[in-house]
């Protein structure tokens, strides 16, 4: 009988350890499904938001458009950037110039990934406590190794802080008063030059 209770006890085991490892991949799960359907919710939706760098704090609007992401500076100087999966522009209001870039150079593309394609987030490290949630991704461009994190508040999700830290790069912007369904004028999102004559 004793032979019988010790095997017992080690099926138990086997599948309580079984059903530990289940249920921490579907709770993993729902954690990437949660943070993608807050993202995808995120189109047509505005917020504010403050840019803080080694040297200089900035503030701003940042506008999620179905394909494009809008980034208005308002202070200290009226700058704004427009991303799509591929290319960019930079526009400098005050100089009256504009400059266009390619993403998928820069750690841009995959903050903009995050935002529109389901299995970026998947292949991200998610890390959630009982008030946030952390999806963080390490990458290298150029010589130069880069973490990006983005930080959710919990229940209810919402954009909080985007943290880019490279070898000389400490960006973090933190988001507030979140804006949903905004309705954009087809032009909103243009990377027509506006100071082209």
């Amino acid at each position: 009988m004793l032979a019988k209770d010790k095997f017992l006890e080690k099926i138990n085991l086997l599948i309580f350890i079984l059903s530990l490892s289940f249920s921490q991949n579907l709770y993993s799960e729902n954690i990437y499904e949660k943070v993608f359907n807050y993202n995808e919710g995120l189109r047509n939706s505005s917020a504010n938001f403050i840019q803080t760098n080694p040297n200089y704090l900035q503030e701003g609007k940042i506008f999620f458009g179905d394909k494009r992401i809008k980034i208005n500076y308002n202070n200290p100087e009226k700058l704004t950037i427009i991303l799509s999966e591929k290319k960019g522009v930079y526009i400098n209001h005050e100089l009256k110039e504009s400059e266009f870039f390619l993403t998928k150079k820069s750690y841009i593309k995959i903050f903009f990934e995050i935002f529109h394609k389901k299995n970026r987030i998947q292949n991200m490290f998610v890390e959630q406590s009982n008030n946030h949630i952390e999806i963080s991704e390490k990458i290298q461009l150029d010589n130069t190794f880069y973490n990006i994190k983005l930080i959710y508040e919990n229940d209810p999700i919402k954009l909080r802080r985007l943290e880019i830290l490279g070898n000389d790069d400490k960006i973090q912007m933190g988001f507030y008063d979140h804006n949903i369904e905004n309705i954009f004028d087809k032009n909103f999102f243009s990377m027509v030059d506006p100071y082209l004559n």
